[in-house]
């Protein structure tokens, strides 16, 4: 006996399907047959011989458009701003779910590249399959060596563990990772030192200071987030070791930098006499962001080449942050791992007792100044 629907329930699978629900799936969820569906997609359209009153149809359709893009949004696990890859990814998850003009919609890709993607996804998929395979096992022989194997020891490593790979391969795996070696100290009188003999060295390990917004350090570090990473840059108030500000980006370059630095600038009311402490990255010694620390007035100080412990507390950070929370979460998308980033910081700032403050916080230490000299003022 065949099932009777009433004309509520007719009009929902027609908004449905008019909103970007494929035919398939409405079929199998209300167990109607493909033709009767489209029958009725006919029937109840505006342009037919409809019972709908064309706004009532037109409202209906918009609101079930809207229902489908939220459900897309909510199992595709990224946005519009997420890179050409993830959300191609996702496309491809979800195709048997939506229909290809609603995913394309949603995720702002049209539908040549969706295709074209699809048409070359296997010979892409095997080399980034082994890029993953690849990539954690770089990582850890880098930072066992210390930061010290460049492609030719990576290579020899990597064969002992049974993958023989070509340097050319490393070399772009390495800087994909953001992995670039360190020297175990400064060589003197080589031609790559004199390259540095203008980036001085100001603050020479003074990491102690008098009061806040008298020096500040920054520098960058990578997660893992999905099958990609992130670069995050941090920036320091050397008198609480406070995070003062940073910033998120998929791309390590000049613009992640200068964020994380006007964020603070403004936050601290643009100190005067500031000294800023980086390493000699070309992120920090780009013309621009040079050009912008000048016209505020701010002076500038680099670590020697290959010399972490020249900005130690940063370093001390970064170790403190990848321990307690990178290693021991895996991110999907670029929103989780900011929200995690955010809540770290809070957690460092806020509760985490430091031991060179006499195991106070970086926010305590910051208002026992302020409060010392509030009441020097009032006596």
């Amino acid at each position: 006996m065949s099932k009777r629907y009433s004309e509520e329930q007719k009009q929902i699978m027609v908004g449905k399907y008019e909103g970007g629900s494929t035919a398939k799936a409405i079929c199998d969820e209300y167990g109607v047959s493909r033709s009767t569906l489209l029958l009725w997609v006919k029937q109840y359209s505006p342009d037919g011989d409809g019972q709908i009153p064309r706004e009532q149809y037109l409202m209906g359709k918009e609101l079930e458009r809207l229902r489908i893009e939220n459900q897309i949004f909510r199992d595709c696990g990224c946005s519009a701003n997420s890179s050409l890859g993830t959300r191609l990814d996702a496309i491809h998850r979800l195709k048997d779910q939506y229909s290809m003009h609603a995913l394309c919609r949603v995720l702002d890709v049209n539908r040549s590249t969706v295709y074209h993607h699809e048409m070359r996804a296997p010979e892409k998929t095997q080399v980034e399959l082994q890029d993953e395979i690849l990539k954690p096992l770089i990582t850890e022989i880098f930072e066992t060596s210390n930061q010290l194997f460049g492609v030719r020891r990576m290579r020899v490593k990597l064969k002992e563990k049974g993958y023989v790979v070509s340097e050319r391969r490393i070399g772009r795996l390495m800087k994909e990772l953001g992995l670039y070696v360190k020297k175990n100290g400064p060589r003197l009188n080589s031609a790559n030192d004199r390259q540095y003999q203008y980036y001085p060295n100001r603050l020479q390990r003074n990491f102690l200071t008098e009061a806040p917004n008298m020096v500040w350090v920054s520098d960058i570090t990578y997660a893992r987030v999905g099958h990609d990473f992130l670069y995050l840059c941090v920036v320091i108030d050397l008198y609480a070791r406070k995070v003062i500000s940073y910033a998120v980006s998929e791309y390590i370059d000049e613009n992640l930098v200068t964020e994380a630095f006007e964020s603070a600038y403004q936050s601290r009311s643009c100190p005067k006499g500031l000294l800023f402490h980086s390493d000699q990255g070309t992120q920090y010694t780009a013309f621009n962001f040079r050009k912008m620390l000048r016209e505020y007035g701010v002076t500038q100080s680099f670590s020697a080449p290959g010399s972490p412990h020249d900005n130690a507390v940063i370093e001390s950070f970064f170790a403190s942050i990848k321990k307690e929370d990178f290693r021991k979460h895996f991110y999907k998308t670029e929103v989780e791992f900011k929200v995690a980033v955010a809540k770290y910081i809070d957690f460092y700032n806020d509760y985490r007792p430091h031991q060179r403050l006499g195991y106070l916080t970086p926010n305590q230490a910051k208002e026992e100044y302020y409060k010392s000299h509030q009441d020097e003022t009032t006596e």
